[in-house]
């Protein structure tokens, strides 16, 4: 076997094998001995038709095979040997396999990029914290207490700000009558419906005619008379409870409403630490990433772009659409930017972890995975969901969140950091000028995993020890003539297990 490897970009190289004569011949024979006895040809009995026939009936099936088994037995080897990792499957480019021929393939695939990290110490952060005072605390304490009101049966005649559930059957002129079961509806006085039903009891009937306006949005029913019969099933008030000791020990083992407010305040304190943190380390992120340029592998970007796709795919899902409905390809198109960013901040971590030379312990992952079973009420032993995600490589994924911790941790003593306190409506246009910087936050499957695990596992990165440069002209989904089409298979991926967000996502 020989090989050739070539340049093309930092991260895509190509590299050119070249099989002896005798091993083609070999592959082809061990293929054909397998397909043989199952071979049904009409005229010749199962095993027993011709090597001419066979080869000349199943050509495509039997190249195929044969190009993946040879492929499959020399591209990995050949590509270390001249000094690349490949992260990505080959995508074959051109393939020359004839039998009692030399035979040849050439295939393209992404190495890890060479991250030269910028100077990271010393940096300068601001974190930017809502202030938790007295008004933060009573505006969630009121939110409580709106969430705690009950609804109550009333026998007086319905009113305005009641809640009424009505059977509705609505005849607009020259269409057809609709019914709608059901409908709850808090009665409001401006409505032209609403002052026809108000003063109406519990299984009171009543008809009657509204006239639409010309310019209502609905050009079928504007301007025309609409004849609605109404029965009132259900009349209720909505009752908001007191803040009192009672509402206090409601909530759950508080003995008066000032204990209450006092979690209120500890919980938003801490949600606010947790969130000033994750901004801070998000912004310290964008600076690095911006002082840090290196090329992006197209495979990790389209692994990054699957994953995107498959979350929104279950989001659409649980709201009850069909996702083959979506526009995939401009989906994939409007996130490109997301991926990219993505997979660099996961190169970028990693690399710093690497210098920084931080690991994460196998007691460190079993106290988060034992966190993980808490957080979700997971009943099963700590053994058996242990196995379960080591069985499907899971683990990587809480060790890489927990590298990342830990890298983000050692920045942070390396920083210059300034708390600035911010009060609810400075915090409101600090949210609002984020949403219009981003249109949606990634989420990245890429995390600053292993030295010894995650999705960077022996990803090195750097320029291989034996590349030449490419030729003026690469075979590829661009070219403007025709040659044989690029087939690529992307690496397989381990799949989430977690919803929490690791700190590369930022």
């Amino acid at each position: 076997m020989q090989a050739n490897l070539t340049h093309h970009t930092s991260t895509r190289k190509s590299i050119q094998v070249t099989v002896p004569a005798a091993e083609v011949s070999e592959e082809f024979g061990k293929v054909l001995a397998k397909l043989a006895p199952k071979a049904k040809i009409p005229g010749f009995r199962p095993g027993k038709a011709p090597k001419d026939v066979l080869l000349a009936r199943f050509e495509r099936e039997i190249q195929a095979e044969v190009t993946e088994n040879l492929v499959n037995k020399h591209f990995w080897n050949a590509a270390t040997t001249a000094g690349a990792q490949p992260i990505s499957r080959p995508a074959l480019e051109k393939v020359e396999l004839r039998e009692g021929q030399d035979g040849s393939f050439n295939a393209l695939f992404d190495v890890a990029p060479e991250v030269k990290l910028a100077d990271y110490k010393g940096m300068p952060v601001l974190k930017q914290k809502r202030l938790i005072d007295d008004a933060a605390v009573e505006e969630h304490l009121e939110g409580l207490r709106q969430k705690a009101a009950k609804f109550i049966p009333v026998e007086e005649p319905a009113a305005e700000g009641f809640y009424g559930t009505f059977d509705i059957k609505v005849k607009p002129q020259g269409l057809k009558a609709q019914e709608f079961k059901d409908q709850v509806i808090q009665l409001a006085g401006e409505r032209a419906f609403d002052k026809e039903v108000i003063g109406m009891k519990v299984d009171e009937r009543r008809k009657f005619t509204i006239s639409i306006p010309e310019d209502d949005a609905n050009r079928a029913m504007a301007g025309k008379p609409v004849v609605y019969e109404v029965l009132c099933k259900d009349l209720r008030k909505r009752e908001v409870p007191e803040l009192n000791d009672e509402f206090a020990k409601d909530m759950g083992n508080y003995e008066t409403l000032q204990g209450v407010k006092d979690f209120i305040r500890k919980d938003l304190e801490e949600a606010a630490e947790r969130d000033a943190v994750s901004r801070a380390q998000s912004n310290m992120l964008d600076e690095l990433l911006d002082k840090t340029p290196f090329e992006v592998p197209s495979s990790m970007t389209a692994l990054q772009l699957d994953d995107f796709c498959q979350e929104f795919a279950n989001a659409v899902a649980r709201q009850g659409m069909d996702p083959r409905k979506v526009n995939w390809s401009a989906y994939r198109q409007s996130r490109m930017r997301d991926a990219e960013k993505a997979v660099r901040s996961g190169y970028l971590l990693q690399a710093i972890g690497n210098a920084e030379n931080i690991e994460v312990s196998d007691e460190e992952i079993e106290a988060d995975v034992r966190k993980f079973m808490e957080e979700n009420d997971i009943k099963k032993s700590f053994q058996v969901v242990k196995e379960d995600l080591e069985k499907r490589g899971a683990l990587n994924e809480f060790k890489g969140r927990l590298r990342t911790d830990k890298i983000f941790d050692r920045l942070f003593t390396f920083s210059k950091i300034t708390e600035e306190l911010l009060d609810k409506a400075a915090f409101e246009a600090l949210l609002e000028a984020e949403r219009k910087k981003e249109a949606g936050t990634p989420t990245a499957r890429f995390d600053a995993g292993g030295v010894e695990g995650g999705d960077f596992e022996a990803q090195e990165g750097g320029e291989p020890t034996a590349v030449v440069a490419a030729e003026e002209h690469v075979h590829g989904p661009d070219c403007d003539h025709d040659h044989e089409p690029v087939q690529e298979e992307k690496a397989a991926k381990p799949k989430r297990t977690t919803k929490k967000k690791d700190a590369a996502a930022e």
